[in-house]
């Protein structure tokens, strides 16, 4: 590369220190991969422009720059876009005076772009990104080192053309805007016309099809248009309405178009367009990238937003929880009309209730009876409780997937939330766990029928409370009701892993490596660079 400076005579070039023309290729390869990669889901001021931006970029480098800098011989592209209807295809026949391009009413809805070009440049092009969505024509009515594509239309009905139809105008080096005289002011052209204006894409406009009588009219207006977005210098042509017709456009209608082309034509010529193109592409390229790395930052932040609004959704459900244990409300229902069935008199718990001595009956039948009661009861906790659990899990799964989805991480959500867990697995395993939490079992009770009786008691029957109390197990009910609160806290906070939502967001170095990309394109943005 080479740049001139105030020491050296005019147009003479000295070295400046900047990346090699391989060493360039590696960065922008690297680049392309990297936002190839770049996840901008996450909800973020200006995301829908991000997105844009970031296609774009991808486009622009892997089919417009990176190419031009593995091969210098490559062709000038010339893009001829536009809207449905406008006529480029008629208008590239004409131009070049042969049927290169297929024109008629049904080429909007199966449009396949035509990229037209010298025979001598047809090996260069052979492995050219845009070769691989294009029908390729060789025509010696081409100047050789010029290339022209017939695109798709920017408001095509399908989505796939406006798409390729944008993709290609990424790799144009110039862009031919083709308009008529009612659709100029469309939307969709007329927005991508702004985009690449903005990022000094040289572009040419044709009027075309226009009727004599509102000519000056419509002149007018578009000039005016132009000039409000910069390209009042733009090359301007006027294509008369021909009327009914088939076939090429009257010679006279295009020779104006076709002369301005073919200034073009010829390899130093089209070189020099090249360069032009590059540099407003460098600068252009600089200034995404580095607002690019800004929204990388606003999807960091984003994150962290995501990160808090979902950890602290726990925070009520686990309250609630705790709340509901110590006063008991979670053994209401089935467990407690149990309690009462099996404690009233006669019943196989009556003793245990009433604070009397726990006889173990002849053959121990009393004890056995007071033990499968206590078992009975355990068991109407527990599936009370992991009801509860469940539905709390499942309340907050919601919650949680609700949230993510309206942050943008939809997808996210479905890979790192995981689903509610097996709620009766997890109390019966908090159960299990008390029947070797008394160290010593009272008389008339079995280690599993102490342990039974500590599940109900810290569940929140009040009967059951009272008798632990009586029998010294009050200190094991309080633990054990400790333990439940712990394990239904630790089921509802795995509903929502700590630090899921911070990772999706991009890595943070991707920032910095942007702007540092950016910084290394300095030296190609000043004036008499080359590379």
């Amino acid at each position: 590369m080479s740049l001139p400076t105030p020491s050296h005579a005019a147009g003479e070039e000295v070295p400046v220190s900047a990346l090699s023309r391989a060493q360039l290729l590696a960065v922008l390869t690297d680049t392309v991969d990297d936002l190839d990669r770049l996840d901008l889901s996450l909800v973020a001021p200006g995301v829908e422009d991000a997105r844009r931006l970031r296609s774009s970029l991808i486009g622009q480098l892997r089919d417009h720059v990176l190419p031009r800098l593995a091969d210098a011989d490559v062709p000038a592209v010339v893009v001829v876009g536009g809207s449905t209807g406008a006529g480029k295809s008629t208008l590239v026949n004409s131009v070049l005076g042969t049927e290169v391009s297929d024109a008629g009413v049904l080429r909007p809805t199966t449009r396949t772009p035509v990229l037209v070009l010298n025979p001598e440049d047809q090996e260069s092009l052979a492995d050219h990104p845009v070769s691989e969505v294009c029908q390729v024509v060789a025509s010696a009515a081409v100047p050789a080192g010029l290339a022209v594509i017939d695109a798709s239309d920017l408001d095509s009905v399908h989505e796939a053309n406006r798409a390729l139809a944008i993709r290609l105008l990424e790799a144009a080096d110039l862009w031919l805007f083709v308009t008529t005289a009612a659709r100029y002011g469309d939307h969709t052209p007329w927005t991508t016309l702004e985009t690449a204006a903005s990022r000094q894409t040289p572009i040419g406009v044709v009027l075309n099809r226009v009727p004599a009588t509102i000519l000056p009219e419509v002149r007018r207006d578009l000039l005016g248009r132009l000039e409000s977005l910069g390209l009042a210098e733009s090359p301007f042509f006027v294509v008369p309405d021909a009327g009914p017709h088939e076939g090429l456009l009257p010679e006279r209608s295009v020779a104006e178009l076709r002369d301005w082309l073919s200034a073009l034509a010829g390899r130093h010529r089209a070189a020099g367009l090249v360069r032009r193109t590059g540099r407003s592409v460098w600068t252009a390229l600089r200034t995404d990238l580095e607002r690019l790395a800004d929204d990388v930052d606003a999807q960091h932040d984003a994150a962290v937003r995501l990160e808090t609004a979902s950890q602290e959704l726990i925070l009520e459900p686990s309250a609630h929880v705790a709340a509901d244990i110590e006063r008991g409300a979670r053994a209401q229902g089935a467990p407690t009309t149990r309690w009462l069935t099996l404690a009233g008199a006669g019943g196989p718990l009556a003793s245990l209730a009433q604070g009397g001595a726990l006889r173990s009956g002849w053959f121990g039948r009393a004890t056995k009876a007071r033990a499968e009661a206590l078992a009975a009861l355990a068991a109407d906790t527990c599936e009370s409780l992991a009801a509860e659990l469940r539905a709390d899990m499942e309340h907050l799964g919601e919650q949680a997937a609700r949230t993510w989805q309206e942050a943008g991480a939809g997808d996210g959500a479905a890979r790192l939330l995981p689903a509610p867990g097996d709620a009766t697995a997890i109390v019966s395993r908090w159960a299990r766990a008390q029947g070797g939490a008394v160290a010593t079992v009272p008389r008339g009770l079995t280690p599993q029928s102490a342990g039974d009786l500590l599940v109900a008691a810290a569940a929140g029957i009040e009967g059951a409370r009272a008798s632990a109390e009586r029998l010294g197990l009050g200190p094991a009910a309080q633990e054990a009701r400790r333990a439940l609160s712990e394990e239904m806290s630790q089921a509802l906070a795995q509903m929502v892993p700590t630090g899921a939502a911070a990772s999706l967001a991009p890595d943070p170095a991707l920032a910095a490596a942007l702007r540092l990309r950016a910084g290394e394109l300095a030296p190609f943005t000043r004036y008499g660079a080359t590379i």
